[in-house]
């Protein structure tokens, strides 16, 4: 009898720890998509739209038509986009992260103006109240030196590291690789580009860079805007940085609500 409930009471601690697990993990009771077909003339895309249950109104507040499109109702997107083609063509989004607490997502725009152009945005959110969470509340102030000082190190590294590529192609006079294709035969002075680019980098803000990240599986990404002009736009170095979590293990603080699980 004895063993009976001990085996009664293993199977209920794994069936509670599997529920547990689960409902950390399958965000289908917190957030759907409805995907939205668009047509302009001959031309079809689609809006796959966020879907917030009632249960989480903060949360469908944060990710509501307004705030997902700059300001414009889902209506207004699709007018735009159906009267003459402009306007955001295609959204996306995924989910990078999720637990009970706080959500992390990837908005993914392509556009249509005077020429056509994509973007992205990084959002890591409470759950409850809909309000960015911020790393802040993760990690502690010398974690945060350390993460702006070797973010900005390393964009500058790449960018001196592409800087000597477009140097060497054109040297060797191989102006119609992938790197120059496009720029060919116009007067493009790079040394100007990356003049503004190393000034992008000592423009950055703390506050601006560690409110544009997101978690994952693998570790948080910490990420920047593009800045330079749709023209030369080949020209920005990657972005992103993924941070392993065991490289923020050091600086996480006690009331951490992700990193502690990580």
């Amino acid at each position: 009898m004895k063993n009976v409930l001990l085996l009664i009471g293993f199977a209920f601690i794994f069936q509670y720890g599997f529920a547990q697990q689960k409902s950390i993990t399958d965000y289908r009771n917190i957030l759907t998509t409805k995907k939205v077909v668009i047509k302009y003339q001959t031309q079809t895309d689609s809006l796959m739209i966020p879907v917030v249950s009632d249960k989480y109104p903060g949360l469908k507040k944060a990710l509501c038509d307004t705030s997902l499109f700059f300001g414009d109702r889902l209506d207004t997107v699709i007018s735009r986009y159906q009267n003459n083609g402009t306007g955001i063509t295609s959204f996306n989004y995924g989910i990078t992260y999720i637990n009970k607490d706080v959500v992390s997502l990837r908005l993914y725009y392509e556009t249509m103006g005077a020429y056509p152009d994509e973007e992205k945005q990084s959002l890591t959110l409470d759950i409850y109240t809909g309000k960015a969470h911020l790393l802040t509340s993760e990690i502690n102030s010398a974690g945060l030196n350390w993460i702006y000082t070797s973010y900005k190190k390393l964009l500058k590294k790449r960018i001196a590291q592409d800087k000597s590529g477009i140097e060497a192609a054109r040297e060797n006079k191989k102006e119609k690789s992938n790197e120059m294709d496009g720029y060919v035969g116009q007067d493009v002075n790079t040394d100007d580009i990356y003049q503004d680019l190393d000034q992008s980098v000592e423009d950055i803000t703390m506050e601006r860079l560690l409110s544009n990240y997101i978690f994952t599986d693998k570790g948080v990404i910490i990420t920047t805007e593009p800045t330079l002009a749709h023209a030369v736009r080949n020209f920005e170095p990657e972005r992103d940085w993924l941070i392993p979590y065991k490289k923020l293990k050091p600086f996480i603080l006690a009331g951490a609500i992700v990193l502690k699980s990580r």
